[in-house]
């Protein structure tokens, strides 16, 4: 049996905050569960003598997805690709787990971390363990840890295994994602503001940057480097919320109160691309997530391309391959 509740709305219109509840006794339904709000994982009973009671309760505040999930039985769980960047952090008991060939133990104080492109997997997770899930949207964190660092992040981004919840960034962090999760039960929390909400997903993708270990952890703690010139913010910031747009440099320009000559000279000093070159870095991206998550029966290389804005497919595909080693259709085809 499975009972569910959500999303919450108020007056109508969408919240912020998007909440589900979930009692499901069904391990197909348990399975389909965590395919909706996770990825397409193998999920088997251990002691076919205890039944399965799945109580899952799921936060999702835009890129980021918290889930307080306890299976209420002994399982086995394991997803043979991640397509997110994920965290299990424990309120009770442990979870041990097997990622990119190194064994991994989370616990109430330390939790585990998996990045894209490889599989994880649970051998025991008991019935007693109770764990807050939670799932980044690749893309986006990514674009966080290029904002934060003033310039474009090529590839994954290689958190370590783990981290301490206990203290220092970790522990701040942790406790940011649980403020997260009992707010949901208050109607009138100002994280039901969408630019309050916002905001504050916005510190969770860039708190577990500064709480987690990574390739770039040194650049983000160094002396901050001089702020870019307005002119340039400006421009950054309109590509990023409307990147399918097709802007120019002359119409960047515009907006940012500059000459095109300018804007170019700025952007080659601050960012180490020219402005055409960075939307082409963001959409990028995106394409990448879009291949990476194809609606079966719709979705082409073509389409997507197109969809964020690449006109020639030779160049696009030229331009995918040097940024993320592979072609286009060998993402769409999970290769």
């Amino acid at each position: 049996m499975v009972m569910r509740h959500g999303p919450t709305t108020q007056r109508g219109d969408p919240l912020p905050i998007e909440t589900h509840s979930f009692r499901i006794s069904d391990l197909d339904e348990a399975r389909a569960f965590c395919a909706e709000f996770y990825y397409d994982v193998d999920l088997d009973l251990l002691d076919t003598a205890r039944p399965l009671a799945l109580a899952a309760d799921i936060v999702r505040l835009g890129p980021v997805t918290v889930g307080d999930i306890q299976f209420g039985a002994d399982v086995a769980i394991g997803a043979d690709l991640i397509d997110a960047y994920h965290v299990n952090m424990p309120i009770a008991g442990a979870i041990g787990s097997e990622h990119r060939g190194a064994i991994t133990v989370a616990s109430p104080r330390r939790a585990a971390v998996y990045r894209p492109g490889a599989g994880a997997h649970a051998g025991r997770w008991s019935a007693e363990c109770r764990s807050l899930g939670i799932r980044f949207d690749r893309a986006v964190l990514e674009a966080e840890l290029a904002a934060l660092l003033g310039r474009p992040v090529s590839g994954p981004i290689r958190f370590g295994a783990s981290f301490d919840t206990t203290h220092g960034a970790g522990l701040t962090w942790s406790r940011m994602i649980n403020l997260l999760r009992s707010e949901v039960a208050n109607p009138h929390s100002a994280l039901r503001q969408p630019l309050v909400a916002e905001r504050y997903a916005q510190g969770l993708l860039g708190g577990l940057l500064y709480a987690v270990d990574h390739q770039y952890a040194d650049a983000l703690t160094a002396d901050t480097p001089p702020v870019r010139p307005r002119t340039v913010r400006r421009a950054i910031q309109v590509m990023e919320a409307d990147p399918t747009h097709p802007f120019t440099t002359a119409e960047l320009a515009r907006i940012a109160g500059v000459s095109a000559r300018s804007l170019q000279e700025g952007f080659r000093r601050h960012v180490g691309f020219s402005p055409m070159g960075y939307l082409q870095h963001v959409r990028l991206g995106y394409a990448r997530d879009e291949l990476r998550h194809p609606v079966p029966g719709r979705d082409t290389v073509a389409a997507i391309a197109h969809a964020w804005g690449f006109g020639h497919l030779g160049r696009f595909a030229a331009a995918y391959r040097e940024r993320y080693g592979e072609s286009p259709s060998a993402t769409l085809r999970g290769r």
